[in-house]
């Protein structure tokens, strides 16, 4: 996004739904997004387009905040939602996702264990008292996608080494 720092349809920051300046995201040593300024318009349609590896990924992860699973990641500069900063400590991110969904064309789970992944949803949303409860669920949603029998001895195994159709899944 080097190139394309400053994209979007306008600057009025009061017609943007998302509003982000001076973008940056480090993983480690690695500077992955130098500078990004992106204006995102209310009920419009916004593209990012580029060829791998350039950070589209990477600063639509931003928006939600999902590179806060990532320990090795820094995000810096500023992204407004409707005029409020979402990396203001007051802001859930749990309820920003709830806002700001994403879906990649190929899956994208946490860096975590098979179990994590799927008890994610029910523990962040107080579904369970317990973690017998959580157990249950969790069991019942892997039988949903049918990978309970190609996982069930392997439940603390990374949900990335999962293949692309199991993730899917």
């Amino acid at each position: 996004m080097d190139d394309a720092r400053h994209v979007g349809a306008t600057t009025d920051t009061a017609t943007s739904k998302i509003t982000a300046r001076g973008v940056q995201v480090h993983y480690g040593q690695n500077h992955a997004l130098k500078d990004v300024d992106v204006d995102i318009l209310d009920r419009a349609v916004t593209a990012f387009i580029g060829p791998s590896g350039c950070g589209k990924s990477t600063f639509l992860r931003c928006l939600n905040r999902m590179n806060d699973t990532v320990a090795s990641a820094k995000v810096s500069g500023s992204i407004l939602l409707e005029g409020e900063d979402i990396y203001d400590p007051r802001v859930d991110p749990v309820q920003l996702r709830a806002k700001i969904g994403m879906v990649f064309q190929k899956p994208n789970p946490f860096p975590k264990s098979i179990y994590d992944n799927v008890a994610y949803g029910p523990k962040i949303h107080g579904m369970t008292r317990n973690k017998a409860e959580l157990d249950v669920i969790v069991e019942a949603s892997l039988r949903k996608a049918a990978l309970w029998n190609e996982v069930k001895d392997r439940l603390d195994a990374s949900g990335t080494g999962l293949s692309g159709g199991q993730q899917q899944r």
